[in-house]
């Protein structure tokens, strides 16, 4: 019925398109940064919520990650999850050589901690990526709201690691060192 209802839009089908389409995906990418709460009358108004927000004005709702993680495990057969994009946008300006960026590094570690909740329930992450390795140009918002976990100075395009690189950096070496040791019988 989906079909009919698009009429003319109708793509042409060519023979062998639905084999390709039928072919099973590898893993299921995933991009999150803040949940939408929506209700019969529509748009629900999320500032309300007391949660704090990002320079995007976006909700920090980690538990979102781990209620959508568990949605799709518990309501489609799927392979393994990969986070491609978690990641907020905050005010970090360099100050005396340093970036001290602790909202982002909150940010990532109960994000991260939300995906662990997720795996401890059964999800099949295959991993997790940061948005973004750099400051950069988004979309929306050109170069003014920066998501990156290193700091670029768009005048000189000097690079400039964040406390919130410095932490991920930190807390891969651990989860490689908890990976290294062998386990007890």
């Amino acid at each position: 019925e989906v079909w009919a209802d698009l009429g003319d839009d109708v793509p042409t089908v060519l023979p062998g398109d639905m084999d390709i389409i039928a072919t099973p995906i590898d893993y299921l990418g995933v991009n999150y940064y803040t949940r939408q709460v929506v209700g019969a009358s529509g748009h629900v108004d999320t500032k309300t919520s007391g949660l704090p927000l990002t320079e995007m004005g976006w909700e920090i709702y980690a538990k979102g990650l781990t209620d959508l993680l568990l949605l799709l495990h518990r309501d489609y057969t799927l392979p393994a999850v990969l986070i491609t994009e978690n990641g907020g946008a905050f005010k970090d300006p360099v100050i005396n050589g340093q970036v001290n960026d602790a909202d982002r590094v909150d940010y990532l570690r109960t994000h991260i901690s939300a995906m662990a909740d997720a795996m401890d329930q059964g999800v099949p992450m295959a991993g997790y990526m940061v948005w973004s390795l750099m400051d950069n140009f988004e979309w929306a918002s050109g170069y003014v709201k920066r998501f990156g976990i290193v700091h670029v100075d768009y005048e000189t395009l000097k690079r400039t690691p964040k406390q919130s690189a410095h932490w991920y950096r930190d807390f891969l070496d651990r989860v490689r060192a908890i990976q290294k040791t062998p386990r007890r019988a």
